[in-house]
């Protein structure tokens, strides 16, 4: 992808993070609204773990899938994967209830008719559940686009 392509791309995907989980949601009991997002830093990480609360999890749409092992190679949805400005490559794992973290992925390939199937030569193991749809916005929240 061309550089200027890429710098375009981020800017939507930034821009889509912070319309996905920048709002808080609105407090009927008088207490300060509930935002939609809780980052946490994670000990000997350089990634933040994202909890969204249950509105902003419909509200972006996230949908999950797991990572499969195909002809000895892990397979994820092309739109699984993440693309950062530095080059990196990455899924947000499911951690736990609407919780997601960021694992690093090495995409050896991209398969299938119009690409839809990254192979990977690197990393969360098979069976672990990924983000397919909401990837961007989450990455959005974790860098806390829209503060």
């Amino acid at each position: 992808m061309s550089s200027r392509r890429w710098v375009g791309a981020a800017l939507v995907a930034l821009s889509l993070g912070a319309a996905g989980c920048s709002v808080a949601t609105s407090a009927t009991d008088g207490t300060a609204p509930e935002k939609p997002a809780k980052v946490e830093a994670i000990q000997g990480k350089n990634v933040k773990s994202v909890t969204l609360t249950e509105q902003a999890e419909k509200r972006v749409g996230v949908e999950t899938t797991t990572v499969t092992l195909v002809s000895g190679a892990l397979n994820v949805p092309y739109a699984a994967v993440l693309y950062t400005p530095d080059g990196g490559t990455w899924v947000y794992a499911v951690a736990g209830p609407r919780k997601y973290v960021r694992e690093q992925v090495v995409v050896a390939n991209v398969t299938g008719s119009v690409g839809e199937i990254a192979v990977l030569s690197g990393g969360p193991a098979a069976g672990t559940t990924v983000v397919k749809t909401g990837v961007i916005e989450l990455y959005g929240a974790e860098l806390g686009v829209g503060k």
